[in-house]
């Protein structure tokens, strides 16, 4: 008995590496665009005005990482993917260190790790070259 490919399986690396790339892009781009907005969609709701810079901050560093990742040719797209996945573990285990200490809710928390699997999902399919 054979098993079938998973979808990740016939995706494509190039493909799969493009949409990582794009998707930091994109998430960076609307922190940087929108900060309170993006804040409050992984559950911040803090009155502290520092948080829109924060989130900024954390938006161009997103933002940077995906441009790098679309524009690494052959050579440089593994070292990109590293340092993506390098970003999003620091992010889980930031997200995960605040629900610890109630600075996020749970259900929070849950949907910040499941956009930060699922990019890292792509980023382990991207990898497969």
């Amino acid at each position: 008995m054979t098993s079938s490919p998973s979808v990740l399986d016939r995706l494509d690396p190039a493909t799969a590496g493009s949409a990582v790339g794009g998707l930091s892009l994109a998430l960076g781009a609307l922190a940087v665009v929108a900060p309170t907005r993006t804040a409050k969609a992984f559950g911040v709701r803090s009155p502290d005005r520092a948080v829109p810079l924060l989130v900024r901050m954390v938006g161009v560093r997103n933002a940077i990482a995906g441009v790098r990742l679309l524009q690494a040719d052959e050579s440089d797209r593994a070292k990109a993917l590293q340092a993506g996945l390098a970003l999003g573990a620091v992010d889980a285990a930031a997200v995960l260190l605040a629900a610890r200490r109630g600075a996020l809710s749970r259900k929070a928390a849950a949907g910040a790790l499941v956009v930060l699997a699922g990019i890292a999902v792509l980023g382990g399919a991207a990898a497969r070259e």
